[in-house]
């Protein structure tokens, strides 16, 4: 928020300031100011002056050869023919003049601007125009430049940035584009000054003018541009002088760039993370030490970036927050301690309201502390006359803390778990796993080794304590009669079922002439195919009588889920699992349910019909804007001849060379597609395996399509 809002600009700011001519080198002398001073318009005459003294400047100058001439003069209103003639001429001739446009209100607008261009005639003869616009900051100090400005749905670039790519080229001034770069000041008066009037009269040496970029502008009292700049740049600079500082930053690469709001953002927002978490992790004493750190960690980090790449990373916001959570933190910690001390109390006193004279202490935190020591001694005598309790309980009984840690156990639960059980940190889990034990949490029994059988009783959490007392009672012989009256039943069971399956089979006379192993296989084929027809058609039955219950879902997600229920299976048969499902979600109204049902019958069938080292193909393509289309291939035999021509049947033909097949599973893929209203197709063949081919309606259209 502080970023968003500018909260810290000017600490900020002041940062920037301090630490951004570090980065500044001595100027090569390449750049050298004509300024149209005091002392010229001494000696030329007052301003502004005639357009004939601009054409002999730029004469002057082009005879001792300057290599660029940056005009940072506006030649926007015509005088006569003749004298802008006279000026556009020394423009075209020059070959190597930059022209200085600026900014104004645009008509019939209230917040819209309009560049104010020079003459057609000037621009025709110039190598380029600019403009020089200057933005400063918040505080009225320039430190950033706008390299291009719209206006009237076009880009204006700054003078330097044409300036710059007439000098190295036009690629390498296309790297500015977009970029509002801060550039830092060089203090008034490093770079080479020359007296406009000395051009003109010719007394300045042409070694001084000769293959420089020249940047002419007005710097006398009163007439030029002057603008804040930072306290090392002097404080007050006229904009000629600006524009030299801008154009030097951007050939010696002295430019910096602000690192982007979501950038600040993050590495802002990970410091604070670390810091947190150093305050929660570290003791008290550490708090301060940390924050202050940080803080400096951050200043330097800022500073390195700044100074050894070019980057401004602005970290006000949070040093802000370093002072701004350090005391709330120490608020917390101390809330913490004090609301515990009090709670801790209340519950060793069962609610019974603490008398002050019970408390000894300056503040609240030292009479709770007084407090919580005289308890903890009654509890300790408390927990000695637990401990004689269990000594003498006939059954193992143990106590776990409110963290789950054994606190007390008896000589009957020592004896049964062993003498690892005294060991500290154990839970109820570990006890009985280390003793080879059994838990069945519905039963609340626990299984040894050796047969015996324990009742698990456990106390229920009280409003005062989360202590926890399990008791361990015997229940083996129990447990056997139990056992027992269970077998009874299974083989009953079994029994009255077992004569009809059988009866199937005999009843036919191929039971006689079979072997004994391959009869009883059979018979447990048929078997199994009874209980899988069972599932199947209560499965069909509940779809036709209850239909379907259509809701949005994402039918990827389905497919992966189908994929990941499927895999173990897959696995154990070395089939290797492949999928080619976009990852963009298609929603779509299905049943869910039936949808993953049926998905998991084909996929069921595909791994259970394939070889090893074969694979299955699931996909996911939209047809068009109405259907879906699912495909599950695999790699195996292909569909029987008497299959193919029924394949959907209810108790139709069936394959069996992969184990019994209740042939219902085909059925409910059939009717659960045809209750979606769409249609499924199968190919099959022995050469390239089976794809069942499904297109379900999907009135909501695909993610990305309109």
């Amino acid at each position: 928020m502080a970023v968003q809002e500018g909260w810290t600009q000017r600490l900020d700011a002041k940062l920037l300031d301090e630490t951004s001519h570090w980065r500044l080198s001595q100027p090569s002398g390449q750049i050298v100011l004509v300024e149209i001073d005091d002392r010229s318009l001494a000696q030329v005459g007052n301003w502004p002056w005639d357009r004939t003294l601009h054409a002999d400047l730029l004469n002057k100058l082009s005879q001792v050869q300057s290599k660029m001439v940056v005009y940072d003069i506006l030649f926007l209103e015509p005088t006569t023919a003749e004298i802008d003639d006279q000026l556009a001429n020394a423009i075209a001739n020059a070959e190597n003049v930059v022209l200085a446009h600026s900014f104004a209100p645009r008509p019939g607008t209230q917040d819209q601007i309009a560049p104010a261009l020079p003459l057609a005639k000037f621009q025709e003869g110039a190598l380029g125009i600019g403009h020089v616009a200057v933005s400063p900051d918040e505080d009225g100090v320039v430190r950033r430049f706008s390299m291009n400005i719209e206006a009237q749905e076009q880009q204006w670039p700054h003078i330097a940035l044409k300036t710059l790519g007439s000098v190295k080229g036009g690629e390498t001034a296309s790297g500015y584009n977009g970029l509002v770069p801060i550039v830092p000041m060089h203090s008034a008066g490093a770079f080479a000054k020359v007296s406009a009037s000395d051009v003109l009269a010719g007394s300045t040496p042409a070694a001084v003018l000769q293959d420089k970029i020249v940047i002419v502008g007005a710097t006398a009292q009163g007439l030029g541009d002057r603008y804040s700049v930072t306290s090392h740049a002097g404080r007050i600079m006229a904009g000629a002088e600006i524009q030299a500082n801008l154009l030097h930053a951007m050939l010696a690469g002295e430019v910096v760039y602000p690192v982007s709001t979501s950038t600040t953002l993050a590495i802002l927002l990970a410091v604070l993370a670390v810091l947190f978490v150093a305050l929660w992790k570290l003791p008290p004493p550490w708090a301060w030490r940390v924050s202050l750190a940080t803080i400096l960690a951050l200043i330097i980090l800022s500073t390195i970036l700044l100074v050894f790449f070019g980057l401004w990373l602005p970290v006000s916001s949070a040093i802000l927050g370093i002072l701004i959570a350090y005391p709330v933190w120490g608020w917390r910690r101390l809330s913490a301690v004090s609301r515990f001390l009090g709670a801790e109390a209340e519950k060793l006193t069962s609610g019974r309201p603490i008398d002050d004279d019970e408390a000894e202490g300056f503040d609240l935190v030292a009479k709770q502390v007084s407090v919580l020591k005289s308890l903890v001694g009654e509890t300790r005598d408390r927990l000695s006359f637990l401990s004689k309790v269990l000594a003498i309980s006939p059954d193992p009984m143990m106590v776990f803390g409110g963290d789950g840690q054994l606190m007390l156990l008896n000589h009957k639960a020592e004896a049964l778990f062993g003498d690892g059980a005294t060991r500290k940190g154990l839970t109820f889990s570990d006890l009985w796993r280390d003793a080879g034990a059994v838990l069945d949490g519905d039963k609340s029994e626990l299984a040894f080794n050796d047969g015996s059988v324990f009742l698990v009783a456990m106390s229920e959490p009280g409003d005062n304590s989360t202590d926890r007392i399990y008791a361990l009672r015997d229940v083996t012989s129990e447990r056997e009669a139990a056992d027992n009256r269970a077998t009874m039943l299974e083989f009953l069971s079994h029994d009255m079922r077992s004569p009809q399956v059988a009866i199937v089979g005999l009843a036919a006379g191929t039971g006689l002439s079979l072997a004994e192993q391959e009869r009883f296989e059979r018979i447990e084929q048929q078997a199994r195919r009874t209980l899988k027809l069972t599932d199947d058609f209560v499965q069909i039955s509940r779809l036709e009588h209850n239909g379907i219950t259509p809701v949005e879902a994402d039918i990827g997600a389905l497919l992966h889920e189908a994929l990941d229920r499927a895999y173990p299976e897959a696995r154990r048969k070395q089939i290797k699992l492949k999928n080619e499902i976009p990852e963009d979600p298609e929603f779509c109204d299905v049943d869910p349910l039936a949808i993953s049902r049926a998905l998991d019958n084909l996929l069921g069938n595909a791994i259970k019909f394939s070889d090893a080292e074969t694979s299955v193909t699931l996909r996911l393509k939209r047809d068009d804007e109405q259907y879906i289309r699912i495909e599950i291939s695999d790699e195996g035999p292909g569909l029987p001849e008497e299959r193919l021509n029924n394949t959907y049947a209810r108790f139709g033909a069936h394959d069996t060379r992969a184990g019994p097949s209740a042939g219902l599973g085909l059925a409910y893929v059939k009717r659960v597609v045809d209750e979606h209203g769409g249609t499924i197709r199968v190919k099959s063949d022995a050469a390239s395996g089976t794809t069942f081919i499904l297109s379900i309606p999907c009135a909501v259209p695909c993610v990305g399509q309109t």
